[in-house]
């Protein structure tokens, strides 16, 4: 006989909610009433408690250290993807909106909760960080993407290209600011694996001259690349 805990998907809920209910991008995606969000407020915590119980409850009936290893791995891949789209669709929502808050909060518990396996299961996991490296809090600033890709430029004049990018409507977006939110998560520079929107928005307000005529060469050499294709 099939053991239903295993058979259950844990994350059924989260997954709805995330994929689907705060994703903007999403057919079947609405706008959220208010009753609706206090609800998943109130739910959220529970549904992560729930998580955590149902992965302690495998790893207990597992008796291969394979099959305990496979399992979380499954685990922390569902995570990842979670957390992503939920960085996503936090970006597309403005920082006053409290769909933007509760994201904050989905990742949060997330994040915790992924923590919390890390430092149980260690031992099973060889691809995740020592347990003393794992960190308490998920934020859009502080848990980076999967991926990330580097650029040979500052973060002040990465700012100034997207600045120019938005102006042109080159690219599209509410505000400029969105723009910053939707990209630079999954961005780093030589210097800075890590660097936040607000920051980038800030350079802009006062450009200098050298970082100017470092973008302007660079777009430069792209102008001059798509000529010779």
């Amino acid at each position: 006989m099939e053991n239903k805990d295993l058979a259950h998907y844990p994350f059924d809920w989260l997954d709805e909610v995330i994929g689907k209910d705060l994703n903007p991008q999403h057919p079947a995606g609405s706008r959220i009433k208010q009753e609706e969000l206090t609800g998943w407020q109130h739910r959220l915590r529970s549904e992560t408690s729930s998580v955590w119980k149902n992965l302690k409850s495998q790893a207990f009936s597992l008796l291969s250290s394979k099959k305990v290893s496979t399992m979380l791995t499954h685990y922390q891949d569902c995570l990842e993807e979670l957390k992503r789209q939920a960085m996503v669709n936090m970006a597309a929502y403005p920082e006053d909106d409290p769909l933007n808050a509760f994201c904050g909060q989905v990742l949060i518990e997330l994040g915790q909760l992924q923590t919390q396996f890390q430092r149980r299961y260690a031992r099973y996991l060889t691809d995740c960080p020592p347990t003393n490296s794992v960190r308490h809090a998920c934020t859009t600033e502080r848990t980076p993407p999967v991926y990330k890709v580097t650029c040979r430029l500052s973060v002040d004049q990465i700012a100034i290209i997207l600045k120019a990018a938005d102006d042109t409507r080159l690219l599209t977006a509410r505000s400029f600011s969105l723009v910053l939110r939707s990209i630079t998560p999954y961005l780093s520079t030589e210097r800075m694996q890590d660097f936040s929107w607000k920051s980038a928005r800030s350079s802009t307000m006062k450009m200098e001259d050298r970082d100017k005529q470092v973008a302007t060469a660079a777009l430069e050499q792209l102008i001059k690349r798509i000529k010779n294709y």
